[in-house]
């Protein structure tokens, strides 16, 4: 990665401020082709961490007044000299900036090449170069502390403590096949399945809590369900905030599936109206339940609507027990009527009023007794389905080696499985990993990141 590469930092819209990023040997260079600093100083004589004021300049036409700022490698984001042009915000600007670095001898930045620098400089490890993108992607509290938890490295050090301890049994492993006569105590059977299993449910709890995670950084795919009439378009149009669906009583009004994302407390709710669950003689009708039905096995989440007037009728219950394996809250609606019933025990249910927009408090008690919110920085570990694949594979090996134990197998063979193990763990880090995983990580960035 010898060449200097350039790249606009900000959002491609107006805003107060825009910053165009050059990372390479050449950084200072070429800004100083372009900047002139109000003070005389040269670019090239900048030291790390220190700042200047002036202008950018299109031959005798000045295009901005600038903040130029200098980091030195290897003290800097990429691990190389970096330079960083602050400008006003204007698009427009921020890319005659940009064309005048290319002019001048900078390459255009490929997708996340900054922070893909960081990583093939050893500034950070795979795990943190994906954090990254998850602490730009965060929408709230919990999904930005599980990236920053990841991004400071913690992550690394608890994958890596794994690791370690494989390690540990395979430098006894080899000292054992260098002297056969010296037999480890680590590798006594007992020893080794109680080692295993240790390290085994350390990566289940990652596995768990990755599941568990991942829907406050991606949100909660939810399907709003129930019989016709129900009140679901009412719940739509409450919880988006807006008319999406169209409410009427007459019974089967919503053919489609309708959609919204909605952000409710911690939570964001990918959420879909469907049509109203009933045996139907209309065509179109009834490729709108079959069309819910098809929603609600993509669905993590079913908010299943109840005119609380009418109560849970055996149809109702017929519908939650077809889909048990589902995640279920009740919406027990209607509750501004006169007569209503008392919602049944044994689901986790919220009282509301969809029309008058009461309820929010009880539909997100309901959520968080479902989706409890993680406590503590110890809940928040992997982020992404690369490395979950990475820790089932490192887990199926070491089960592997177990079962070997337990029958009578080789050690040979347990000595493959523990570095079959090793190698998956090490690769979460970017250790044995190929250009193409690397390519595929940072093809997810943002140019300028």
């Amino acid at each position: 990665m010898a060449e200097t590469v350039a790249a606009i930092s900000t959002p491609n819209a107006a805003g107060g401020i825009g910053m165009i990023r050059i990372s390479g040997e050449d950084a200072t260079m070429l800004a100083e082709q372009i900047f002139y600093s109000v003070s005389g100083r040269k670019v090239t004589e900048m030291r790390g961490y220190t700042c200047a004021y002036g202008t950018i300049a299109d031959g005798d036409e000045v295009l901005d007044d600038v903040v130029l700022t200098v980091f030195r490698a290897p003290h800097s984001y990429t691990g190389e000299d970096v330079v960083e042009i602050t400008c006003h915000g204007g698009v427009y600007l921020c890319r005659r900036i940009l064309a005048l670095l290319y002019r001048v001898g900078a390459l255009p930045a490929g997708a996340g090449e900054f922070t893909k620098r960081a990583y093939l400089n050893g500034k950070i490890s795979l795990s943190q170069a994906e954090a990254v993108m998850d602490v730009i992607a965060a929408d709230g509290e919990i999904a930005l502390k599980q990236a920053n938890y990841a991004r400071s490295g913690r992550l690394s050090q608890r994958m890596r403590s794994c690791s370690e301890k494989i390690t540990a049994l395979l430098s006894a492993f080899a000292y054992w096949m260098d002297d056969p006569e010296e037999f480890p105590p680590e590798l006594q059977e007992d020893t080794l399945i109680s080692e295993l299993g240790d390290i085994c449910g350390e990566l289940q709890k990652m596995q768990e809590t990755y599941r568990n995670g991942k829907v406050f950084r991606e949100g909660i795919r939810a399907v709003l369900l129930g019989l016709p009439n129900a009140g679901k378009s009412s719940v739509m149009n409450w919880l988006s905030g807006t008319r999406r669906s169209i409410v009427t009583d007459i019974a089967g009004t919503t053919r489609d599936v309708v959609t919204e994302q909605v952000r409710f407390g911690e939570y964001t709710l990918l959420l879909a109206d469907t049509a109203g669950i009933r045996e139907a003689s209309n065509p179109i009708e009834t490729i709108g339940i079959e069309a819910a039905f098809s929603e609600v096995q993509q669905s993590d989440l079913i908010l299943y609507v109840v005119d609380a007037a009418v109560g849970l009728t055996a149809e109702d219950e017929a519908i939650l027990h077809r889909f048990a394996d589902k995640k279920q809250i009740l919406l027990w609606n209607k509750n501004d009527l006169a007569g209503v019933s008392e919602p049944p025990e044994g689901y986790p249910t919220a009282v509301c009023a969809a029309k008058t927009g009461d309820g929010e408090e009880n539909l997100l008690r309901a959520l968080t007794m479902v989706y409890p919110v993680p406590d503590s920085s110890a809940d928040m570990t992997i982020l992404n389905e690369r490395q979950s694949a990475l820790i089932a594979e490192a887990s199926a090996s070491l089960n592997a080696a177990i079962s070997d134990l337990l029958g009578g197998q080789p050690l040979d063979m347990v000595y493959q499985d523990l570095e079959s193990a090793a190698n998956a763990l090490f690769s979460l880090d970017g250790e044995n990993v190929s250009e193409d995983v690397v390519n595929g990580v940072f093809s997810k960035f943002c140019v300028g990141k």
